[in-house]
């Protein structure tokens, strides 16, 4: 059905093909060329914020570093007169009899000058007398470092320089302090310093005013904070927004730097850790600047530059259209007159020509396909004759032949045999499936049987069919794939031959040689028994012996009996049979035998050849034959295992040896009248059921008959 689309279904036009190809190459050099800027203009940016963010970085760590070099000298200018400040203190608290709250603390003050004040801090860390009140009452336990600080002053000995800080609450004071403990060591002494000239010099120092300049130098920066160890802003004390707490807390416990990102926002935040710790001193002098980048620049960057390119690719589609349109008009008027020309001769005209064009490059190609007419018109007609040819001769050929399209799964062939055997006419078949020309089953066969030759190149088997004329008969079957120069399969060939008659002949023969061996040794028993009888002398041991020759008798005519069952041409045709019934009735055409013989198979069948019974019965001669005095047990099993079903016939006699395992079942082989092994393997190969010998040499046969999915069920 798909061949009768209309072209224009099937296949798009020059000019429609050329227009998408250049719009396709014209989105795809925009595309590259938009990559290759927004990567290399990411590149830049990222290469330009990346240097800028680290100069701005150290420059800042620098600044800090060098302010606080600075204010340590200044420190150091005033650690003497400190020094002369804590005698006069130590005086006063010997005097008041070591008890600080007789201590004339506002009289002491005054002795070393203008800008000092005095506190006095307990073994709590609690500042309880002091000259400035803002902050009387301080607790220093509520900052950990600090207080650890303090005990290890009030436990030792001497003068404790500190630093110069701001003062809390930010006043825009500056104080430097230091401390020593009492003699008795239950307080700290405290000395603070300031005054105007004191502050004047700080605030020059002041890191603030040097961030803020090497900030206004990065245009990346929006905003920037500086934080002291206490997570209080160095411009006003103040404590920052609980985001920002939270990570300023976890900065001055790892003291690293730390970043975090906001894409919403599309900003980053740099927690810059400068670390001036000095164990020397008490207080912790690090700061922990803020800085807040704005990322969005470079988005904005990036998108600009995307949206010129996508002006700029959107301008040279619109133009490339254009130009492919015209040029396509003009390359396809005269292709579409080829194509028309073409199309008439591919009808089958072929006294027609390609009409002439204006285009050179067309002028050859005109010339090139009225030639290559010329050359089609010649070939046809030797082609037909050669097909005529090939048909009478195939037709004649006396097995039948047939070849069937794999694409369409339609019969392109059936000569006058294949009419013959499968009783179905050639116009009955050609141009046909499967489905449409055999019932469900059989066509479902067939598919099963291509796919095995598809599998193995090659499928030879033997086939049962049921025609009207005939009945059931036997087809030799060979099924060959046939292949294209790709190496993909084009047709399936059959062969087929009917055997019918070899098949039903061969058959016959197996029973006739199983049967006749099997009463050949019959009848040696008997005269066994006969010539032993001879030498007896009693009437019971006479009577015994005609006993035993009776049995065998009994034997021979149930084998006869069953052989004429069989001469009908229907024995050929398997069937569904009970396996426990099948071996019933080989159990009967054994002489009395004196073992135990038994079969646990359950309601199973198969679907086996007539024969079963037959079979059955000679294993048990075999197991007879062959078992040896040990022999007192005979049994039948079975087991399902995956898709299969395995039967077990097993004795237990002396074993067969393992050089002989596969032996047996070759055609010819005799050891100890085991002549019918191999027509046992035959009869049960007819449908498929494999036998082979597993038992263990000593402990008896075990004979395996598997019997593949689907010939075998329960029975109903």
């Amino acid at each position: 059905m798909g061949n009768n689309k209309p072209l224009s279904e099937k296949t798009r036009s020059f000019s429609h093909s050329l227009l998408v190809v250049m719009i396709v190459l014209v989105i795809f050099l925009v595309a590259i060329m938009t990559v290759y800027d927004y990567i290399d203009l990411k590149n830049m940016t990222d290469n330009e914020f990346s240097n800028l963010q680290v100069q701005t970085e150290d420059s800042i760590t620098a600044a800090l570093h060098l302010d606080d070099t600075a204010t340590t000298i200044i420190d150091d200018q005033l650690d003497q007169q400190m020094v002369s400040g804590f005698d006069i203190l130590f005086a006063e608290y010997n005097r008041s009899g070591e008890n600080p709250a007789d201590m004339n603390l506002t009289r002491v003050k005054e002795i070393p000058g203008e800008g000092y004040d005095i506190y006095v801090i307990n073994e709590s860390g609690v500042i309880v007398y002091t000259t400035y009140p803002p902050e009387q009452g301080e607790d220093f336990r509520n900052i950990p470092y600090f207080y650890l600080y303090l005990t290890k002053v009030r436990l030792s000995q001497g003068f404790f320089p500190d630093r110069v800080v701001r003062e809390i609450p930010d006043t825009g004071t500056f104080r430097k302090y230091a401390y020593q403990p009492t003699p008795d060591h239950r307080y700290v002494m405290e000395l603070g310093y300031s005054s105007p000239s004191f502050n004047e010099t700080n605030l020059r120092l002041d890191d603030k005013d040097t961030i803020a300049r090497f900030v206004s130098f990065n245009p990346f920066i929006d905003e920037y904070h500086i934080f002291d160890m206490m997570g209080r802003s160095t411009d006003d004390n103040s404590l920052p927004d609980n985001r920002t707490e939270t990570v300023l807390r976890q900065v001055i416990a790892s003291r690293q730097t730390t970043e975090t990102d906001d894409p919403v926002n599309h900003t980053e935040t740099r927690y810059l850790f400068v670390d001036l710790e000095n164990p020397e001193f008490g207080s912790d002098m690090s700061r922990i600047v803020v800085l807040t980048y704005d990322t969005g620049r470079v988005r904005n960057a990036l998108n600009r530059l995307v949206f010129v390119h996508l002006l700029f690719g959107g301008c040279a589609i619109v133009i490339g259209c254009i130009l492919a349109y015209w040029l396509s008009r003009r390359m396809t008027r005269p292709i579409e007159n080829i194509a028309h020309d073409a199309d008439i001769i591919a009808s089958g005209n072929f006294e027609h020509r390609i009409g002439t064009t204006a285009a050179r490059e067309f002028v050859i190609l005109e010339k090139s396909i009225n030639t290559m007419v010329d050359s089609l018109k010649t070939a046809d007609q030797k082609l037909n004759d050669e097909e005529v040819f090939h048909q009478d001769l195939i037709d004649q050929i006396p097995v039948g032949i047939f070849l069937k399209k794999m694409d369409m799964g339609k019969y392109v062939f059936w000569n006058r045999a294949s009419e013959e055997i499968f009783e179905r006419k050639a116009l009955d078949v050609i141009g046909k499936t499967d489905e449409e020309i055999f019932p469900a089953a059989m066509a479902a066969q067939i598919k099963r049987e291509d796919a095995e030759a598809l599998a193995s190149r090659v499928e030879i088997k033997y086939k049962k069919i049921t025609t009207k004329t005939r009945g059931q008969c036997v087809i030799h079957m060979i099924v060959v794939p046939i292949y294209d120069s790709q190496r993909s399969v084009r047709y399936m060939l059959g062969i087929a031959e009917d055997v019918t008659d070899e098949a039903v002949t061969l058959k016959k023969d197996l029973i006739f040689s199983i049967t006749r061996s099997d009463i050949l040794e019959q009848l040696a028993v008997i005269m066994t028994y006969l010539e032993r009888a001879q030498l007896k002398t009693t009437r019971e041991a006479m009577q015994t012996f005609f006993d035993k020759t009776i049995g065998s008798v009994e034997s021979i005519r149930n084998q006869i009996a069953y052989e004429r069952a069989f001469q009908s041409p229907g024995i050929i045709t398997p069937k569904w049979q009970s396996v426990n019934q099948a071996f019933a009735e080989a159990i009967q055409m054994l002489p009395e035998p004196n073992v135990d013989i038994s079969s646990r198979v359950g309601d199973v069948e198969i679907f086996a050849d007539p024969l079963l019974p037959r079979i059955l019965f000679s294993l048990l001669s075999q197991s007879f034959q062959h078992g040896g005095p040990a022999l007192s047990k005979i049994q039948m099993t079975a087991r399902q295992s995956g898709e299969s079903l395995v039967l077990f016939y097993e004795d237990d006699g002396k074993g067969i040896s393992p050089g002989e395992k596969d032996r047996i079942f070759e055609f010819g082989y005799s050891s100890e009248n085991m002549v019918s092994l191999f027509v046992i393997r035959e009869l049960l190969g007819f449908t498929g059921i494999t036998i082979a010998e597993t038992g263990t040499p000593g402990q008896g046969i075990r004979f395996e008959m598997v019997v593949p999915k689907g010939r075998f069920r329960n029975k109903k």
